[in-house]
């Protein structure tokens, strides 16, 4: 018998259960998060469903009329209720004010046991590379460890760098890729895992808000500092 002690894991001291999000709205300053109903539907037609070019990476072949995507919604407000809170992402500010410009979707089916928590996001180009886009993920990131949970994933398709760039600029960490995870729309997708746990939302949150503050963008809303800056400053 080997005379080296084992070395265990830390203790979990919180086994309180971690807990979805309610039906309320979530609002910060540039966006508000509602609960998708059959009201978005035409919003969300015409910033997502209608862009075929969205739909690259998205698991599901894109749709051909507003008809067609309206039910393929319906089927969404269907699914696991219980596990996902579907949101249409609404911006408060700009030509696309008061419109549904996006998805967001907070699943959370491990929260009894391993509270882990899993942030997807489906938005239009009215939402990508902005301050409003960038506040969904303060936001419900936030709200989730609020909620109890320890770590919040992101997982997407190895060859789609936007998002796997996204997720390092949020503060989500590299953890690996899995080989042939999945087959999407015939082709094998390997799926590169990231994630931001407990201990390091603070600073995640911090540098989110440091970010979105107004003296950080000039007269032409260009930002001064990266966010990323922001966030190494902080360590």
């Amino acid at each position: 018998m080997s005379n080296n002690p084992l070395t265990l894991a830390a203790v979990v001291s919180n086994t309180d259960p971690a807990h979805l999000p309610g039906p309320e709205p979530v609002t910060g300053k540039h966006v508000t998060l509602e609960r998708l109903s059959q009201n978005h539907f035409p919003d969300l037609y015409e910033s997502v469903g209608s862009h075929a070019d969205l739909w690259t990476w998205w698991p599901d072949e894109p749709l051909n009329t507003a008809s067609e995507f309206d039910d393929y919604l319906n089927e969404l407000l269907k699914f696991r209720t219980d596990d996902l809170g579907v949101y249409a992402v609404i911006p408060l500010s700009g030509p696309n004010k008061g419109k549904a410009a996006g998805l967001a979707f907070a699943l959370s089916e491990d929260r009894l046991t391993n509270r882990v928590a899993e942030l997807g996001l489906f938005f239009g180009p009215q939402l990508q590379r902005t301050r409003a886009g960038t506040e969904v993920v303060y936001l419900l990131g936030g709200l989730l460890f609020e909620l109890n949970h320890r770590r919040l994933q992101w997982k997407t398709n190895s060859l789609n760098l936007q998002s796997r760039k996204a997720a390092e600029r949020y503060g989500f960490v590299y953890e690996g890729t899995l080989r042939q995870d999945q087959i999407n729309k015939g082709r094998n997708r390997d799926s590169s895992w990231y994630s931001i746990i407990d201990s390091e939302w603070p600073i995640c949150g911090k540098a989110f808000e440091k970010w979105l503050e107004d003296g950080n963008f000039d007269d032409q809303q260009r930002q001064r500092s990266r966010i990323q800056e922001i966030r190494a400053n902080l360590t």
